[in-house]
C-alpha cells in the first residue's frame, strides 16, 4: 500500500487562528474559516481577525421557538423564556416544530441526527460503530473491510480506504465502497465586494483594492510601458497612439519580474478590421 505525507500547518503550530476562527488544513494549503456563528467582514485577514460575529436574532437566522425570545451572543445567540412564563422549549427546524427531546433524521442527508434541546437544535453526523453488524456502510464507509472497496488516487501511486477524502484539482474526492466520487471543493463564503483567487490556492479571498479583483483578469504584478509611459498590465491590449490599425499587448512571461516594468514583451501586431477602420 502506498501513503503520501504532506504538512498539515494546523496541527503542527505553523498557523495561529484567531480566536474566533479555525484553521482548516487540505494538502498544500490552509485557511483560518471563521467559526459557526461568526462571518468575514469583507476586510480579509490571513490570520481570522476580520471575523465578527453575526447577529442572528436580528438576522432571523435562529431557531428559538414563538413563545421564547432570542438574545445574540458572542459567536451565537441564547433563547430565553419571558419572566413569569412556562415556556415549552420546542423548536422550530425547516418551518416545522419540533418538540422538546425530540430526535430525527434528516430529510436531504440520511446520516445526520438532529435533536431539539430546550430551545436550540443540536446537529450532528451519525456516529459510526463498526462493531455493529447493521452499520449503514453509506454513512460509515470506513467500516467496509473488503480491499474491493478501496479506491487509487489519480496519480495512480495513492491508495485510500472507503470513506477516505482528500483533495485534487480542486475538486473534494471521496472513496466511497471502491469508486471515486469527487464534487467542487467547499469554499468558506467570502461576504465581500471585492476577491481575488491566489495562485496555487482553491478559494476565493477578500481584498480590499479593487484593482486586485478577479474581475480584472490581468496579472498586476507583471507590467508594461507602452509608447506613451502609461502602465500596462500582463495580458492587456491597446490601439498604439497616433494610429487606428496597430494592436499592442504586454505579453505574458514565465520570467519573473520584480516591482520594475518592461518594454521587451511588448507585441505589436495588426489589429483586426473592425468598422473598416483598418
Amino acid at each position: 500500500m502506498f501513503s503520501s505525507e504532506y504538512i498539515d500547518e494546523c496541527s503542527d503550530g505553523f498557523v495561529q487562528c484567531d480566536s474566533r476562527a479555525n484553521c482548516i488544513n487540505l494538502p498544500g494549503w490552509y485557511h483560518c474559516e471563521c467559526r459557526d456563528g461568526y462571518h468575514d467582514n469583507g476586510m480579509f485577514s490571513p490570520s481570522g481577525e476580520s471575523c465578527e460575529d453575526i447577529d442572528e436574532c436580528g438576522t432571523g437566522r435562529h431557531s428559538c421557538a414563538n413563545d421564547t425570545i432570542c438574545f445574540n451572543l458572542d459567536g451565537g445567540y441564547d433563547c430565553r423564556c419571558p419572566h413569569g412564563k412556562n415556556c415549552t422549549g420546542d423548536c422550530i427546524h425547516d418551518g416545522k416544530i419540533k418538540h422538546n427531546g425530540q430526535i430525527w433524521v434528516l430529510e436531504n442527508d440520511r446520516c445526520s441526527v438532529c435533536s431539539c434541546q430546550n430551545g436550540f437544535v443540536m446537529c450532528r453526523r451519525m456516529v459510526c460503530d463498526c462493531e455493529n453488524p447493521t452499520v449503514d456502510l453509506f454513512c460509515c464507509p470506513e467500516c467496509d473491510p473488503r480491499l474491493s472497496s478501496q479506491c487509487l488516487h489519480q496519480n495512480g501511486e495513492t491508495l485510500y480506504n472507503s470513506g477516505d477524502t482528500w483533495v485534487q484539482n480542486c475538486q473534494q474526492c471521496r472513496c466511497l465502497q471502491g469508486e471515486v466520487d469527487c464534487w467542487p471543493l467547499l469554499c468558506p463564503e467570502v461576504e465581500c465586494e471585492f476577491s481575488v483567487l491566489p495562485e496555487n490556492e482553491c478559494c476565493p479571498r477578500c481584498v480590499t483594492d479593487p484593482c486586485q479583483a478577479d474581475t480584472i483578469r490581468n496579472d498586476i504584478t507583471k507590467t508594461c510601458l507602452d509608447e506613451m509611459n502609461v502602465v500596462r498590465f500582463t495580458g492587456s491590449s491597446w490601439i498604439k497612439h497616433g494610429t487606428e490599425c496597430t494592436l499592442c499587448q504586454c505579453k505574458s512571461t514565465t520570467e519573473t519580474l520584480s516591482h520594475e516594468t518592461d518594454r521587451d514583451n511588448i507585441t505589436v501586431t495588426d489589429a483586426l478590421r473592425k468598422n473598416e477602420l483598418c
